[in-house]
């Protein structure tokens, strides 16, 4: 027994017999789709690129170090990882939306848990970041207003900028504030031993430089000056005078320090995004066009109703046969 199908004749045979309703199927179905695409919200697409900076570019051992071995200028694959990351994250999300002031654009409540919400997952779903082959990110942000579908892209990138780039500057202000904390008091001990010297220089006469740290450098010969305890005076002050050498040694290293970590520190300094491709108002919404929607409107309601008809005729002339 043959299987039942359909093939090209008869499909065609069942285009020629019902083409008026076919032709009329196809019409109404390119009206619905016209009136859908004209009803329906035209969403524009925000779109910029940038490139991501390897944060050690700045670091302070690269930067003052004469021997700085070769190292790639663009971010590896975790730094981009990160970018990912930081675009979709709650610090970036919610510091766009109170910038922007997406909730009183959006007509959200945005004191209320509810309408912060409400705002949260529309941003979400208008948001698309992506990465090429090329290490660069691609992020698009969607709306209703061209202009602020462009806006709204761009700011999320200089918010992602901004947090990133402060990561690692608060972390070298961290280690900068460290060293000026050390620094007071390598300050407050030099001046210390500094009174504490001058009163035993008083007190014994010894006025010579006698400290084993400068290498037992004198500017002049020790003579006995008659003091009961000079022997004694010599040692105590030849131990501070180390002690004191160790300590201006070591302020001097934690100074070139601070003066080190404190580059590009400020705000404005050693940025590690660059835009290559800043968002702009789009003139066309997003999607498909309306001639090419009418189109596959008319398109699907030519195939539907063909193949309507030609089940209608085939189970129909079935019938006719068993009878």
């Amino acid at each position: 027994m043959a299987t039942p199908g359909f093939n090209l004749p008869d499909i065609i045979e069942t285009v020629r017999k019902h083409m008026r309703l076919i032709f009329v199927v196809s019409f109404l179905s390119a009206v619905a789709a016209a009136i859908f695409y004209m009803a329906g919200p035209r969403m524009y697409e925000g779109r910029t690129e940038f490139l991501v900076r390897n944060p050690l570019y700045g670091d302070r051992s690269n930067l003052y170090n004469a021997d700085t071995r070769i190292f790639d200028y663009f971010a590896d694959e975790d730094d981009v990882n990160r970018i990912l990351l930081l675009a979709e994250s709650d610090i970036v999300r919610s510091q766009v939306i109170r910038n922007m002031r997406l909730d009183y654009i959006y007509k959200l409540d945005g004191a209320t848990r509810k309408g912060q919400l409400a705002t949260e997952r529309r941003y979400n779903k208008n948001l698309n970041v992506t990465r090429t082959e090329y290490k660069d990110v691609i992020l698009s942000y969607a709306d209703t207003d061209p202009e602020l579908a462009a806006g709204v892209a761009n700011e999320i990138v200089r918010v992602v900028g901004e947090v990133y780039s402060g990561y690692y500057k608060d972390t070298k202000r961290f280690m900068y504030q460290s060293i000026v904390n050390k620094c007071h008091e390598e300050d407050s001990t030099i001046a210390s031993l500094t009174d504490s010297l001058s009163s035993l220089r008083n007190y014994y006469g010894i006025y010579d430089i006698i400290s084993p740290a400068r290498n037992n450098i004198m500017l002049s010969s020790m003579k006995e000056n008659g003091h009961k305890d000079y022997g004694r005076g010599v040692e105590i002050i030849q131990n501070l005078e180390s002690i004191k050498d160790q300590v201006v040694y070591d302020r001097a290293k934690n100074q070139t320090l601070q003066n080190q970590y404190s580059t590009g520190l400020k705000d404005d300094e050693m940025p590690l995004i660059k835009v290559v491709t800043p968002a702009k108002n789009p003139l066309n919404a997003k999607g498909i066009g309306g001639m090419l929607t009418v189109l596959i409107g008319a398109l699907l309601g030519f195939f539907f109703s063909t193949m309507l008809m030609s089940l209608s005729d085939h189970y129909f002339s079935a019938a006719v046969k068993r009878k």
